[in-house]
């Protein structure tokens, strides 16, 4: 049954928001991200799209989720979202989100989103016109995403402060300027790819640009075909193992000298060779790309 409950008007803006609608799951909602590969149906991934694009009404919202709350079917962002702490916003299975293509409409996690694609029905976000971009999906303090078969274009991701973000099996790219940005913060991050195939077009500028205090696992995925693969400003003994890079136009790993950091490469691919820093482990490393990274 669909209801209301929590809705709220946006912080004032120029002109009257939408209502958020929103689907009452109850309390005590599982949040935690399905297991990899838990719908059984086997097959490869799908980068470009959800298997399923959502076959629901479509739902306008903006504003502030106090409770929790279901997205299912199609979902049209309208203005920017705020997921209060202490509420939680499930994305279901096959679910699209489109958002309004607007630098500045975007979604703050201050409590939990749980986006719950699976291989046969990815959930997809979007900006509302192909080609353009949103802001992002903004993790600061207290917040905390957890994404399975997430594809997502148009809009980044950014963590900061105590914010924690889980990426499993999901597909990433055509950000405006960089995709994943990290000041502070945890990523855990497998079975995934920043980036396309080789031959593809992205608008990323750098797949991940790192700086500040942050915990990274970063493992089996790919980081591939933007200006930049990663911006490495900051952090220590993060984890990019089995991790494989291609087609970035200037250089897959940047470091500079002022900020210090480590990190452990090992058993990844570099289509441009291995890269320099001290700090770096790097054994083992692949000839060829490492079969059991990206989206499985």
């Amino acid at each position: 049954m669909v209801s209301c409950e929590g809705c709220l008007y946006y912080p004032p803006v120029k002109t009257a928001l939408t209502l958020i609608a929103m689907i009452s799951i109850g309390c005590g909602i599982d949040t935690a991200a399905p297991d990899r590969g838990n719908d059984g149906t086997g097959g490869g991934s799908d980068p470009t799209g959800s298997g399923d694009p959502g076959t629901g009404p479509v739902t306008d919202v903006s504003g502030h989720i106090t409770a929790p709350t279901a997205w299912s079917g199609t979902i049209h962002v309208t203005a920017s979202v705020t997921i209060d702490a202490g509420a939680t916003l499930t994305v279901m299975a096959g679910t699209t989100v489109d958002v309004a293509s607007n630098a500045g409409v975007g979604i703050t996690v201050m409590g939990i989103l749980d986006i719950r694609g699976t291989r046969a029905a990815k959930v997809t976000f979007q900006p509302i016109n192909a080609g353009e971009t949103w802001s992002d999906i903004s993790v600061p303090r207290g917040g905390a995403m957890t994404a399975s078969y997430l594809v997502q274009t148009g809009g980044g991701i950014a963590i900061s402060s105590t914010g924690k973000v889980t990426l499993v099996d999901s597909q990433m790219s055509h950000a405006g300027g960089d995709f994943l940005t990290m000041s502070g913060g945890t990523l855990d991050m497998t079975y995934s790819a920043i980036g396309l195939e080789l031959g593809q077009h992205d608008t990323t500028h750098c797949d991940m640009h790192v700086s500040g205090p942050v915990t990274i696992k970063a493992s089996h995925s790919n980081f591939s075909t933007a200006v930049f693969g990663l911006m490495f400003y900051g952090g220590s003994n993060a984890d990019f193992t089995y991790t494989n890079w291609f087609g970035n136009t200037t250089t897959d790993v940047d470091t500079q000298a002022a900020y210090p950091v480590t990190g452990n490469f090992s058993n990844s691919y570099f289509a441009r060779g291995a890269p320099s820093n001290a700090g770096f482990t790097l054994n083992n490393l692949a000839s060829a790309r490492v079969a059991d990274a990206g989206v499985q």
